[in-house]
């Protein structure tokens, strides 16, 4: 099976819990037929649409608003995604989470408090800064970041050696020491089964096999239907 490369600085599984509540069931389930009869609307991040780039693999779509992926789509594949890019606009308002998102909790100097932040709990426009050369895209998050983060954060779509790269550069804004407790990159790829039959869940949808061992480990996102080709998520200069 052929395999495309995808490097990036540091990663983590987002893990799903589900609860249910037997007394809510048939309001809950109430409310999900009703949202499935209406039509989704946009959220404000696909304001300003998408932009694609292209790689020796990838066909990229980027939101423009995020700089989030929006679609990674193999060349090998073109009409297969790996992303839940046939879900953008339900997925499109705050607290989705989007491959390109950031999560990490800090503390400032000596304080006993740790903060937790996230790129993805209330979506404002990110600035964009200059790219070029090996980098494809490049935002600072601050805007999309509370305002009382002590860190500047930005984050760098680039092309090394024909491989696609997701990097984030952390800078310290306070005159204090800044702990970074916790840093978490979401691996979103389309493993949404809800609402699809078989057929369609086989031709759209993947699963993940994370190695966490030495080295960082990787993570491996496979075709649910078997074909190639599959996707490998690499620590950044492996």
């Amino acid at each position: 099976m052929r395999k495309a490369y995808f490097r990036l600085a540091g990663a983590i599984l987002p893990c799903l819990l589900m609860l249910s509540l037997i007394p809510a069931w048939c309001e809950t389930s109430a409310a999900q037929e009703r949202a499935r009869k209406e039509p989704p609307t946009p959220g404000p991040m696909l304001a300003q649409g998408t932009v694609t780039l292209d790689t020796p693999e990838f066909t990229l779509d980027l939101v423009r608003s995020s700089q989030t992926v929006a679609g990674l789509k193999p060349k090998a594949a073109p009409a297969f995604d790996f992303t839940p890019g046939d879900l953008i606009v339900e997925r499109s308002k705050d607290g989705y989470y989007h491959l390109g998102d950031l999560n990490l909790r800090v503390r400032i100097g000596s304080s006993d408090e740790w903060k937790n932040y996230s790129t993805a709990v209330v979506r404002q426009p990110v600035l964009a800064l200059p790219a070029s050369g090996a980098v494809l895209a490049a935002a600072d998050l601050s805007p999309t970041l509370p305002a009382d983060i002590p860190l500047q954060i930005s984050r760098i779509w680039a092309l090394e050696e024909g491989k696609l790269v997701l990097r984030f550069a952390l800078k310290n804004k306070t005159r204090e020491p800044v702990q970074v407790g916790a840093l978490g990159i979401p691996m979103v790829f389309n493993n949404v089964l809800n609402d699809r039959s078989l057929e369609e869940a086989h031709a759209k949808c993947s699963f993940y096999d994370p190695y966490i061992g030495e080295d960082a480990g990787y993570l491996q996102v496979t075709r649910l239907n078997g074909h190639g080709p599959a996707l490998l998520v690499l620590p950044d200069g492996k």
